[in-house]
């Protein structure tokens, strides 16, 4: 016989309970009370003592206590089908629905009296589990059940569908990357998920842990879809290159900066580029300063500088013109936004993208020959000591006469010294004398040139060695830091603000000079200290002058564009940003500065590291040992990369400038892994 009292809270032996266990309600039959814990036997036919508190609060019903087990496990296994019989013929959304908007909290047994006349423990226990299943509707609060309001079950149903898709993605996505990572699909065969509607959320995810390796947001679900696989810093781009999301070699680089490569980035700002062209069409002028000439490499197409020289008794003529977008710059536009943004022009082996929108850099501002454009430029008196005793900026409309290369340029440098190209050669070795004595430290080394030449299989890395151009470089080199070093001074002196470029350090007098071998240039390197961007002047100690502003690439430079902007703001009597303008400026250019410089110090490193791997099964290479204080330091002259070595390759025992050939082992380009196998005495 059974008894069923709803309302009791008293255990006894010989009841039907249930507890939850994995938010699973367990059957169970009472043995033993022992406050405040119960000795039950469960339909899993184990014996659990339990908290009473842990009993819900559907008891029964009950039968006498000295049943047999095996009775027992009978009583509770038709207990437990009766319940789930009735739970399936259930819709506790009419329950919801009756009690939403009349109660907030009740008993179950309140709910059960909405469903039945006279319910039944098992049909009380039935709607019981109904309800706790039904998350989104009723919360259970021992020993009562709350009601949601309608609109937070709304807001509960949508987390639990975005809750159940999630799980689904998990799934999913986490067999699908395991596929990509192993190399399950062949060549040509189209990967793709089972299930094609995750196959955008995958994608979305992969991109945005490339783009933010620590992005917060999706680190919970990139954990759960990347469990099992590699602990791998570059595996989002690792399974987005499987996938053929991107190429094999793409930069990915340029999504953590969030850098557009192509001109494309440039297509909403068409209007105020347009209405840029229609100013310079209706204030153009005839050039007041003609017969310039520019020296760049052959693919150069953004020309930013130019001069003309004129040698005379009392020394040099000079005229310099920059390219001159900052003459028209509007800042706080949109364009002017985006530019910032951009930073600087990154010049790779790949190609180039260019800091402003390419019609503005290789057509309406760069200085082409025969065209008339607008520039700032300076006029010089310098003496035959390369002292400037007359400065003049202004703001004009010239035309370069020649777009020289530095390959032309050489070539007649060494015709002819005579000419105005040997008057300005000879005045930037008087330049460059001058910065030496003032303790500039120069730096020679000769960078290769990276060749990639691509096929449908493949692309092949191969280095070249630079042509230099020695006295062409020089010119041009010299005459850029005259430049910016004068302008500097002549801001400085009419406290005109700008961005300066500052190292104001403690250099022995010994790293003066000159230095070419590689020992060398590693030590005076490290001993130079970081260069800063600061909006007071300040000394540059390895340039070897007192204060520099970097105006001569405005084209290419965002620094150099605000610098001219200011400039050409000062002497046509416009508003310039004060020095409190340009510190607000200042942390974001730094972050975007560092942030795009890292593209274009490590891209190039990572060509040269898939040369290597390319080449290492048969080639051996030249290494002088530059640093063997720790890990010893090698730097590769002509392929001019710096790499790492323990001691034990060269025997235990190195010297500064000792030079070794090296046999190459595990290279990994996109990690910036190279290992040395072995080392031998050239």
């Amino acid at each position: 016989m059974s008894d069923y009292k709803p309302h009791s809270a008293e255990l006894r032996p010989g009841q039907v309970v249930e507890y939850l266990q994995n938010n699973q309600p367990i059957v169970s039959w009472i043995q033993e009370v022992q406050p405040p814990r119960v000795r039950v036997l469960n339909i899993n036919q184990r014996e659990v003592k339990l908290p009473a508190a842990r009993v819900m609060p559907w008891t029964g019903p009950a039968y006498t206590p000295d049943l047999s087990r095996q009775e027992v496990l009978q009583l509770l296994q038709e207990h437990h089908q009766k319940r789930n019989s009735i739970q399936e013929d259930l819709d506790v959304m009419d329950v919801w629905s009756m009690a939403q908007g009349e109660i907030v909290q009740a008993s179950i047994f309140w709910f059960a009296g909405l469903m039945w006349d006279e319910p039944d423990a098992d049909r009380t226990a039935a709607l019981g589990r109904a309800m706790l299943q039904a998350r989104t509707h009723f919360k259970f609060s021992p020993p009562d059940f709350e009601v949601y309001s309608r609109e937070t079950a709304e807001k509960k149903m949508e987390e639990e569908r975005l809750h159940r898709e999630r799980e689904r993605l998990v799934s999913i996505g986490r067999d699908f990357f395991k596929k990509l990572h192993s190399g399950t699909f062949s060549p040509g065969q189209q990967a793709e998920p089972e299930d094609p509607e995750v196959t955008g959320q995958l994608k979305d995810i992969l991109v945005q842990r490339i783009k933010n390796p620590e992005d917060s947001q999706t680190q919970d679900l990139w954990s759960k879809l990347s469990a099992g696989l590699p602990q791998d810093p570059h595996l989002p781009f690792i399974l987005a290159r499987a996938w053929g999301i991107y190429p094999e070699h793409y930069n990915y680089m340029l999504e953590q900066a969030d850098y557009a490569w192509e001109d494309s980035w440039s297509k909403p700002h068409a209007p105020q580029i347009q209405e840029l062209d229609r100013k310079l069409d209706q204030e153009k002028g005839p050039p007041g300063v003609d017969g310039l000439i520019s020296i760049d490499s052959a693919s150069t197409r953004d020309i930013d500088d130019a001069f003309n020289i004129r040698e005379h008794a009392g020394g040099y003529s000079l005229t310099l013109a920059l390219a001159g977008p900052g003459l028209y710059w509007t800042f706080g536009s949109g364009l002017d936004l985006a530019v910032g943004h951009r930073v600087s022009s990154l010049y790779l082996p790949e190609g180039k993208s260019d800091m402003l929108p390419r019609v503005l850099a290789e057509e309406m501002f760069s200085l082409n020959q025969g065209q008339v454009r607008p520039a700032m430029v300076l006029d010089m008196e310098l003496d035959f000591q390369g002292f400037v005793y007359s400065l003049q900026p202004r703001l004009d409309w010239v035309r370069v006469q020649a777009n020289r290369t530095y390959a032309d340029v050489e070539d007649e440098l060494a015709m002819d010294q005579a000419s105005s190209l040997g008057s300005a050669l000879r005045l930037a070795r008087t330049l460059r004398k001058n910065r030496l004595e003032q303790g500039a430290v120069i730096i020679e080394q000769n960078e290769p040139i990276i060749r990639l030449e691509k096929s449908p299989r493949q692309t092949l890395v191969s280095l070249v060695p630079g042509v230099t151009h020695p006295g062409a470089h020089l010119i041009v080199s010299e005459f850029m830091l005259l430049c910016n070093t004068v302008l500097a001074g002549w801001a400085k002196s009419k406290d005109i603000p700008l961005f300066y470029r500052t190292q104001d350090i403690v250099l022995p007098r010994d790293y003066s000079g000159v230095w070419q071998k590689p020992e060398e240039i590693y030590r005076v390197i490290r001993s130079l200290g970081a260069t800063l961007t600061e909006t007071r002047p300040r000394p540059h100690r390895s340039i070897g002058t007192g204060a520099y502003a970097s105006v001569t690439s405005p084209l290419r430079r965002y620094v150099d564009l605000v610098n001219q902007a200011q400039i050409a703001a000062a002497l046509s009597g416009s508003p310039v940003l004060d020095r409190a303008g340009l510190e607000k400026m200042l942390p974001f250019m730094n972050t975007r500065m560092g942030q795009v410089g890292r593209i274009q110090k490590f891209r190039p490193r990572y060509w040269k590291l898939l040369y290597f791997k390319q080449q290492a099964r048969h080639t051996t290479w030249t290494g002088v040992v530059v640093d063997n204080s720790g890990p010893v330091v090698l730097s590769l002259p002509r392929e001019q990369i710096l790499i790492r070595a323990p001691h034990e390759v060269f025997g235990g025992k190195t010297m500064m400038g000792q030079a070794f050939r090296l046999r190459l082992g595990r290279i990994d380009p996109l990690n910036n892994e190279i290992h040395v196998l072995e080392a031998w005495e050239e």
